[in-house]
């Protein structure tokens, strides 16, 4: 429900762009309805909940014309896998999401050149900033925060190597330099962490027997 109030007012501090009408002496009036659009990935979990829960917040809104003045918020969802080209060319205030770091990086430039604002409760890739990206709007904490965290970990224990697992993609190489930043902060961490891929890793613990060891120790402790 924050998000959807953020979003309401930066759809009326970027002004009236849906279905809005002009006055006698040139005032832009209240529009009757504003469109907003969604991208989420309807088979994951994040996205089937974020789905049912954006729609209930509209509806709230909606049911409660003393929010709006009687305007009316009209949501349309997309899922990931289809063009977003398809939400900004359907007069779109602004748009929720996407849940993805990397397609937030590819859709934020879109948004830059159309100037619709788009607001992700689920990227959190450190370098999505609104220096590069103005019509970004994080809703969530950057990776920078957590990366933090861990190295204050690694800080307390006095672990002077640190080997990273990671996904390879942009997502997960700007996480591990975020890491390596703040590693380098403590005094006792000379060298940045050892980062492995997860597909690398797995492939790792395959070649030596380890992933069939831990599969068996599992099995053990369920039965």
């Amino acid at each position: 429900m924050i998000k959807i109030w953020l979003l309401v007012l930066v759809i009326f501090c970027n002004g009236f762009t849906s279905k809005g009408t002009i006055s006698n002496n040139n005032v832009p009036t209240r529009p009757i309805t504003i469109n907003i659009g969604a991208i989420l990935s309807f088979n994951s979990t994040i996205g089937r909940v974020a789905k049912v829960a954006i729609q209930a917040a509209v509806d709230d809104i909606n049911s409660n014309a003393t929010i709006l003045n009687g305007t009316k918020l009209n949501i349309s969802m997309q899922d990931t896998k289809f063009s977003t080209l398809l939400l900004m060319e359907k007069d779109t205030a602004a748009i929720i999401g996407p849940q993805y770091s990397v397609m937030a990086h590819v859709i934020s430039h879109i948004a830059n050149e159309m100037q619709v604002p788009l607001l992700s409760f689920a990227a959190t890739d450190p370098t999505l900033t609104s220096l590069q990206f103005p019509y970004f709007v994080r809703t969530t904490q950057s990776d920078l925060y957590q990366m933090s965290a861990v190295a204050d970990i690694i800080d307390q224990f006095q672990w002077r190597d640190v080997i990273a697992i990671f996904i390879d993609d942009d997502h997960g190489r700007n996480g591990v330099a975020a890491l390596g930043d703040k590693l380098a902060e403590k005094p006792h961490i000379m060298d940045s962490p050892l980062a492995i891929d997860v597909s690398t890793a797995i492939l790792k613990l395959s070649e030596n027997g380890d992933l069939q060891r831990i599969h068996d120790k599992w099995l053990t402790r369920s039965a």
